[in-house]
């Protein structure tokens, strides 16, 4: 007796050709398998445009709604300072409304979810996600709850290193580094007012040491502020390490390196990533330390699939969780394929 067919429902963009566009032009992968395979992109499905199917399994694979962002949650012509509640608040009712639109049009099938939409809008809020993480036994930087810029500097006489990040944003954006006799931040102050750049690109760090305005004004948003780690340097170079996860495996491991003393290693900020040999020069205990943390801060998050952002520290044997992306960019297919990688988990599961 044949089996029956499942079908894969990829939500996506046609902007996102990371992840998206490389998930479905790889979809020659599920040949063999009792798995078929649809797209949509996300301002169709809210259209109620979503693809018949005679499966009575339905599988969801969400990729990240560009255009709706862009359009609704991000726009151009938003005035506030970036990475503020109501982006997250916004993700979260987005979700919200695209499961009970797929849940209405496929009533009676049965639905699975590789990241289901409840927990699609966790990563963006950073202080959520480290309580998460931190209650599975990852190590996470250590928060302050300054509020003030007397509190800061308390903590600057101290020796502290700093980071000042805005709690619902990503992608590196909205970051200041404060250390005694080095501010640096990737907003612009002008006339008194923060600015946001208007693309997920450009923001360059910018030496703003001692400017007190800059600080009454940033604590005054929506952020975070936490200990820098000490990382571990390979080469005189920081890095951190991404790490792609599904379930209990780590698929694949790159490093993305920057100066000793820039402030993030982000691609986005000037970061470049290492080849695959790069993560042979690392410690393999540390290694290994790092992957068991990155795969239970994908189970904390209520995730199957995800990246994970962690730096080794200096003392050779400590991991910091960093960030967790539920919509990584994938790697270019000739570093890795990981879309292959990641279909041949999938079809494990579910054919």
């Amino acid at each position: 007796m044949a089996k029956k067919t499942k079908t894969l429902l990829v939500l996506g963009d046609e902007k996102d050709f990371d992840t998206y566009l490389k998930l479905v032009s790889q979809k020659r992968f599920f040949h063999g398998s009792s798995i078929r395979v649809k797209h949509i992109d996300y301002l169709s499905l809210l259209k109620n445009k979503l693809p018949s199917t005679s499966s009575d399994e339905i599988i969801i694979f969400p990729c990240f709604p560009f255009s709706y962002w862009d359009r609704y949650i991000e726009p151009k012509d938003y005035k506030g300072v970036y990475g503020s509640k109501s982006f997250y608040t916004k993700f979260v009712a987005f979700w919200k409304n695209i499961r009970q639109i797929i849940e209405d049009t496929y009533k009676g099938k049965k639905i699975s979810y590789i990241n289901h939409p409840r927990h699609l809008a966790k990563d963006r809020d950073k202080e959520l996600t480290k309580k998460l993480v931190a209650k599975v036994g990852v190590l996470v930087p250590r928060s302050f709850s300054a509020k003030t810029p007397s509190e800061v500097f308390s903590l600057l006489d101290k020796g502290f290193k700093l980071f000042i990040k805005v709690r619902y944003g990503s992608m590196g954006k909205g970051i200041t580094y404060l250390e005694k006799g080095r501010w640096m931040t990737n907003f612009r102050f002008r006339n008194g007012k923060i600015l946001s750049k208007k693309s997920d690109y450009g923001w360059s760090f910018v030496d703003i040491t001692d400017n007190r305005n800059f600080l009454r004004q940033i604590l005054k948003q929506d952020i975070i502020v936490e200990e820098a780690i000490n990382p571990l340097l390979i080469r005189g170079k920081k890095f951190d390490l991404r790490m792609y996860v599904y379930k209990d495996k780590v698929l694949y491991v790159y490093g993305r390196s920057n100066e000793a003393k820039a402030v993030t290693t982000n691609i986005s900020q000037g970061a470049i990533g290492e080849k695959a040999s790069f993560v042979a020069l690392l410690p393999k205990k540390q290694l290994e330390t790092a992957k068991k943390s990155a795969i239970k801060a994908i189970h904390a998050l209520g995730l199957k699939f995800g990246g994970v952002d962690i730096m080794l520290c200096s003392d050779k044997k400590n991991a910091v969780f960093i960030e967790a992306n539920t919509f990584p960019g994938f790697p270019k297919v000739r570093r890795f394929n990981l879309s292959k990688y990641l279909i041949k988990e999938i079809v494990r599961d579910y054919a």
